[in-house]
C-alpha cells in the first residue's frame, strides 16, 4: 500500500506525464511495483465519484482534472493556449504533416501569428519544406490536451471522436 501513495505523490507532483521508468528512477520502486501501484490508482481515481483521474496517454501517465469538471477548475488553471489558437492546432493537428500555405487558405492569415505562437508554447513543430513551412504536432501538444495518443493517426482518431460526441453523432 505504501508503494501506491509514493506513486500517487509523484504523479501529483509531476508538472508533465511521466513513463513507468521516469518512476522507477525518482521512486526506487521496482517496475512490476510501479505497474501495480499504477493499476490499483487508475481504479480509485477513475470511478465516477472523484474529479481527479489517471490518465494514460501513451506510454506515459498523469494525474488530471477529468473532462467534464475542467470548467470550474479552469477558474483556478493556468491557460495556456488562448482560445482563438486551438482551433488553428486542431487544424493542425487534424490535417498533419500539413503545409502553412494549405493553413492559410483555412484559417486566414492569422495563421502566421497562430502558428509562431504555437511553437513557441511547444505545441507544434514547423519545418521549412518546399516553398513553404510543414507544420506536425508534438508530444507536448499531446500531453496538453490529454490525447492517448501514439501517432499522428492516433490524434487524428481521436479529434474525430471528439468531434462526434461534440455533434452527437456516433464516431
Amino acid at each position: 500500500m505504501k508503494s501506491e501513495r509514493i506513486v500517487e505523490a509523484e504523479l501529483f507532483s509531476a508538472a508533465k506525464p511521466v513513463t513507468v521508468t521516469d518512476l522507477q528512477t525518482a521512486s526506487g520502486l521496482d517496475v512490476r511495483t510501479i505497474r501495480s501501484a499504477l493499476n490499483k490508482l487508475m481504479e480509485e481515481y477513475n470511478g465516477p465519484d472523484r474529479a481527479i483521474e489517471i490518465a494514460k496517454m501513451g506510454t506515459r501517465y498523469a494525474m488530471q482534472v477529468k473532462k467534464e469538471f475542467s470548467q470550474p477548475a479552469a477558474r483556478f488553471a493556468d491557460l495556456k493556449v488562448p482560445k482563438d489558437m486551438i482551433k488553428t492546432a486542431s487544424l493542425i493537428a487534424y490535417y498533419q504533416p500539413v503545409l502553412q500555405s494549405k493553413m492559410f487558405d483555412l484559417v486566414g492569415n492569422k495563421i502566421y501569428d497562430h502558428v509562431k505562437q504555437l511553437v513557441d508554447l511547444g505545441l507544434v513543430k514547423a519545418k521549412p519544406k518546399r516553398k513553404s513551412i510543414e507544420l506536425t504536432t508534438t508530444k507536448k501538444f499531446i500531453e496538453t490536451f490529454g490525447i492517448d495518443a501514439r501517432s499522428r493517426q492516433d490524434v487524428k482518431a481521436w479529434l474525430e471522436v471528439e468531434l462526434a460526441k461534440m455533434s452527437g453523432k456516433p464516431a
